[in-house]
């Protein structure tokens, strides 16, 4: 006799509102599918699963560190996920807050911190659903490839997804063990062909695999097509002999129905799955939006729109991106933008990166900021674009080809105008097109210097490495717009460009950008309390004295709660930058304490301010 289970999977999702073209998806109609299915299957059947993606990357989640992604996923029942790479786009920290505020479990079975061996982000190495009168363990299992491409994850360790799979599927199996499963279901976050690679070898492991990661739809050989539409030859999985795999596109556009029938193997032993039909739904204009989602989706927007006029940084130098400067001449905001692409790939890669390159075109605005504060608008507004910084390896002749090409319309002030990091160039405008470069540089920057009192002596400059090697190859640091060949970068897109960082593993240059500030703002608030112990622990006394002292108002109730050990943590970490909610009886003493409104704020001006200039790295030279 066989068993249903019915199961809605979806991955990567990066926008709550519908999009223009068809399938529009959007979070509400959305919705509106998810609780068809709910209705339209037993709920003791049915299991909801995501593929990871979720907190970036987009220009929304560039904004909000991806929060506003965390009530959606809520209300659309999830019973399990997994994490995905941009998950950890903001640091460790947050992911683990967004976790801790979802309502469902997050896995990543096989990636740990090597000093505790738990996994990573505070996901869980399994679960056991019992679902149709089976229990059923769910793994989560990423390819190692995107946990080297992430910059600043902590060191940690990565499991060989095929030798996970295979404990875990034993440990979970162990009919005297404490959980005796009856099913293995593993939601990866991985490449096809690494989806592949991982179900055929665990054929006997892993009952079935809900994938993430790549944004096509697909679904193994071994599954069969319900509902009219036609399986489409992807490109990477010829090595597909028969494999219970399904991906589900990408952004709410696209959900699957699996419709699994769970039956005895030949030799009785175990449960397995007897056959899968898969349903491609699409979340077209003809799918009405649910409504409890839409006030949803509209919180979380006005949220986002909150969040934008708040300020990030203090520059003391202007951010000009007129479109006249950025695209005929070297600036300090495109250097400043080409540095941190260098500098936050250069940090988690094995591979030395060598330059970056950008394009004039790439900053968009036309306004000139600063000097003064800059806010999460401005950002939003110079930097619009949503495809990711990408990394790859390319020869020199494609660096100079590149360059020509770049420099080829001046004095037309076009887009492609070069940005770089890493390289000083050498031109002369007034030689033919194609023909301008007279000398390509590989550069590096020199530490500033200090004095004994921590007194900058110098800021640091740039220094000549060598001159371009032609026939050498170089690993570059580019949109992936330009490494398609677009707006004249065709160089880079050749037969021979390997991606060390691709597409779908980079992050989006706004968020790079925050990231820094955010990154930025903690060194500094760390780096100035420990200079001032003894005030921190002043301010730490002062603040529990006075919440003591709450009792003698009759604020007993306040008193109590601001009196346990989390609050007294609480009170170290606003010391340390965090920003945590306190009374207003003890806000007016650390007022005084800290030296003003600003010291309470979340935006401390002499911890972000930046100070971006030109240092020739694109000079003109005529004969």
């Amino acid at each position: 006799m066989s068993t249903k289970l019915n199961i809605l999977h979806f991955n990567d999702v990066y926008h709550l509102k519908e999009q223009s073209r068809e399938p529009v998806g959007g979070a509400a109609r959305f919705a509106t599918l998810v609780k068809e299915f709910r209705n339209t299957y037993e709920a003791d059947t049915t299991l909801v699963t995501f593929g990871g993606d979720a907190f970036n990357p987009s220009v929304e989640s560039s904004i909000t560190k991806g929060q506003h992604m965390v009530a959606p996923l809520n209300g659309l029942g999830i019973d399990v996920a997994c994490i995905g790479n941009h998950d950890f786009d903001f640091g460790v920290a947050a992911l683990r807050s967004h976790i801790a505020k979802t309502k469902f479990p997050w896995l990543l079975s096989n990636v740990v911190d090597p000093d505790t061996n738990e996994p990573l982000g505070k996901g869980k190495t399994f679960v056991v659903l019992n679902k149709s009168g089976l229990k059923i363990g769910v793994i989560g299992l990423v390819e190692k490839e995107w946990l080297e491409t992430i910059p600043g994850l902590p060191p940690s360790k990565h499991i060989d997804f095929i030798q996970a799979g295979k404990d875990l599927s034993a440990k979970l199996r162990d009919p005297n063990g404490p959980y005796a499963v009856d099913l293995v279901i593993a939601i990866t976050h991985s490449r096809l062909p690494n989806d592949i690679v991982l179900a055929r070898g665990c054929r006997d492991e892993i009952d079935l695999i809900l994938g993430g990661h790549d944004h096509f739809y697909y679904v193994g050989k071994e599954c069969e097509i319900k509902g009219g539409w036609t399986r489409e030859s992807i490109d990477g999985d010829q090595e597909d002999d028969g494999v219970k795999l399904v991906k589900s596109g990408t952004d709410f556009r696209e959900l699957s129905i699996v419709e699994c029938e769970i039956g005895d193997s030949e030799s009785g032993d175990r449960k397995v799955i007897k056959k899968i039909e898969v349903t491609r739904k699409e979340v077209t204009r003809d799918v009405p939006p649910d409504a409890e989602m839409e006030a949803t989706v509209e919180h979380a927007t006005q949220e986002v729109s909150s969040v934008l006029a708040k300020p990030v940084a203090y520059t003391t130098t202007p951010w000009d991106c007129k479109s006249t400067t950025v695209r005929s001449s070297e600036s300090a905001f495109g250097n400043f933008v080409a540095d941190l692409m260098l500098y936050a790939y250069q940090s988690c890669l094995s591979y030395n990166v060598d330059c970056a390159i950008l394009c004039g075109g790439s900053i968009r605005s036309d306004t000139v900021y600063g000097p003064g504060v800059i806010t999460l608008a401005d950002i939003r507004e110079i930097l619009p674009f949503e495809d990711t910084v990408v990394v790859i390896r390319i020869t020199g002749q494609q660096i100079w080809d590149a360059i020509e090409s770049s420099l080829s319309k001046i004095p037309k002030q076009e887009g492609r105008f070069p940005v770089v990091s890493g390289l000083k160039i050498e031109y002369d405008p007034n030689l033919p097109p194609e023909k301008r470069v007279r000398n390509i540089y590989l550069t590096e920057r020199l530490p500033p210097t200090f004095d004994d009192d921590d007194t900058p002596t110098s800021q640091g400059s740039l220094s000549i490495i060598a001159p371009l090697d032609l026939n050498q190859t170089y690993t570059v640091c580019t949109r992936y717009y330009l490494a398609q060949g677009y707006d004249g970068y065709s160089a880079l897109n050749r037969p021979t460009t390997q991606y060390i960082v691709d597409d779908e593993a980079g992050v989006i240059l706004s968020t790079l950008v925050h990231r820094y500030f955010i990154g930025l703002y903690y060194v500094n608030a760390m780096r100035f309390n420990k200079s001032f112990e003894e005030r921190t622990r002043e301010t730490v006394a002062k603040a529990v004295e006075k919440w003591k002292g709450l009792k003698k108002v009759k604020r007993q109730r306040d008193s109590k709660g601001h009196l346990s050990k989390k609050s007294i943590a609480d009170a170290l970490l606003l010391s340390c930058g965090e920003i945590v909610d306190i009374v207003p009886e003890a806000k007016d003493d650390l007022d005084k304490e800290s030296g003003g409104e600003d010291g309470l704020g979340e935006f401390k001006q002499e911890w972000v301010t930046v100070s971006p200039v030109t240092e020739d790295r694109i000079v003109v030279v005529t004969e």
